[in-house]
C-alpha cells in the first residue's frame, strides 16, 4: 500500500466523522493510523482548506478548546437547525403525501442532517407518527415523477401523459404544456395547458393518476408578460378545481375570520356589518363552491348573482336528500 492511499483514507475517515458531529483529536488519530501528530495536522490543514473553498463559510473546521479537538462548525443561518428538522419532519408526516417507503427514506435522510446527539431525540418525537403513518390509497411512488415533470416545466418541454380519471378503467392520452407543480391537501398536481387547445386557464392533473408520461424534445413558448405563476394560481384555487377566474363577494359571521383569510389568500374585508363581515376574493373554478358550502349557515354568497343562484339550487338539492 503506497503512502498516498493511507493519507486519502485518513482524510476521508476524519471528514466523515466530522460531518457526523464527532470531535477529532490529533493524538487519538495519530495512534489510530500509526502516524505522528504532525502528519495528522497536515491532513487537517488540507481538510480545512477544502472545506473553506467548497462551502464558502457555510462550514468551517475549527479547534474547540473545551472539547480538546477539532469540530466541523456549521453556520446556523444557512443550515437547517435541529428544531427546523423536527418541524419539517412533522409537516411531512402530516401531509401523508408519499407512500411509506418514500416517506421513511426521506425522513431518515432529513434526520441524519441533525447533530448526532439530537438524532435520537428527533427519532423518538416522531416515532409514534411514523409507526401509525397511513399512506394514501394510491400508494404510488412519486418523487421521480415530480422531479422529471418539474424539469419539463423548467425547460418548457411538451409532455405526453396517459391519465386515468377517477372511476375510469382506461387512461386517456393528452399532449400538454406543463407550467407548474403544486401540492394541495394530500396530492401533488401537474398544472398544464393542452397542446391543441387555446384555453385561458390551465388543466389540473393529479400526478398519482398519471399512468405514464413521456417528456418530448418539443419546446413551447409563452409570453413572459402573461406567464403562468404557480404562487398566484395557488392563492386563487380551491380543492384544485380548474376554471375561469371569478371575483366573488360573500358575507361571513362564523367564529374565525382569520381562518377565512388564511384559507383564501386573495380575500379582503371590504365592509363590516355588526358581527358580519363582507369579503371579496378572486378564485379559479368551482372548487370554491364546495368550500363555501362547508361553512354551513355562517356564510351567504352575494355576488356574482348567477353564482349565488347556483349555491341556492345546490342547497335545495342537499335539503332534498333529507326529505325522505
Amino acid at each position: 500500500m503506497d503512502d498516498q492511499q493511507p493519507k486519502t483514507l485518513r482524510i476521508l475517515s476524519m471528514y466523515e466523522r466530522l460531518r457526523q458531529g464527532e470531535v477529532i483529536s490529533k493524538k487519538k488519530e495519530a495512534e489510530q493510523f500509526g502516524v505522528n501528530e504532525k502528519t495528522i495536522q497536515r491532513d487537517l490543514d488540507e481538510l480545512r482548506a477544502y472545506i473553506a473553498e467548497t462551502f464558502h463559510g457555510l462550514m468551517a473546521l475549527e479547534y474547540e478548546r473545551k472539547k480538546h479537538g477539532y469540530i466541523l462548525k456549521k453556520s446556523e443561518e444557512e443550515w437547517l437547525t435541529n428544531k427546523e428538522i423536527l418541524v419539517i419532519s412533522k409537516i411531512l408526516l402530516e401531509s401523508r403525501s408519499l407512500p411509506k417507503e418514500e416517506m421513511d427514506r426521506m425522513l431518515e435522510k432529513l434526520i441524519f442532517q441533525s447533530h448526532p446527539q439530537n438524532q435520537r431525540f428527533i427519532q423518538e418525537v416522531v416515532r409514534n407518527e411514523r409507526f401509525h403513518y397511513v399512506p394514501l390509497q394510491h400508494n404510488r411512488p412519486l418523487i421521480d415523477a415530480i422531479w422529471e415533470l418539474s424539469r419539463a416545466v423548467h425547460t418548457k418541454r411538451v409532455v405526453v401523459i396517459d391519465y386515468r380519471k377517477e372511476g375510469s378503467d382506461a387512461p386517456i392520452t393528452r399532449k400538454v404544456k406543463p407550467v407548474g407543480i403544486i401540492f394541495s391537501e394530500y396530492y401533488f398536481y401537474l398544472i398544464a395547458f393542452l397542446e391543441d387547445y387555446e384555453f385561458d386557464f390551465p388543466t389540473i392533473y393529479r400526478i398519482d393518476r398519471i399512468v405514464r408520461y413521456t417528456v418530448t424534445n418539443d419546446r413551447f413558448r409563452y409570453d413572459y408578460k402573461n406567464r403562468f405563476e404557480e404562487g398566484e394560481f395557488r392563492k386563487r384555487v380551491q380543492f384544485m378545481h380548474a376554471g375561469e377566474l371569478m371575483k366573488i363577494t360573500f358575507r361571513f359571521w362564523g367564529s374565525s375570520l382569520q381562518a377565512i383569510l388564511d384559507r383564501l389568500p386573495t380575500a379582503k374585508v371590504v365592509e363590516k356589518d355588526g358581527e358580519k363581515f363582507v369579503i371579496e376574493a378572486e378564485v379559479y373554478g368551482r372548487g370554491i363552491k364546495m368550500w363555501l358550502l362547508s361553512q354551513a349557515q355562517y356564510l351567504e354568497v352575494i355576488k356574482p348573482e348567477e353564482f349565488r343562484e347556483e349555491i341556492k339550487q345546490t342547497i335545495e338539492q342537499m335539503l332534498g336528500n333529507y326529505e325522505h
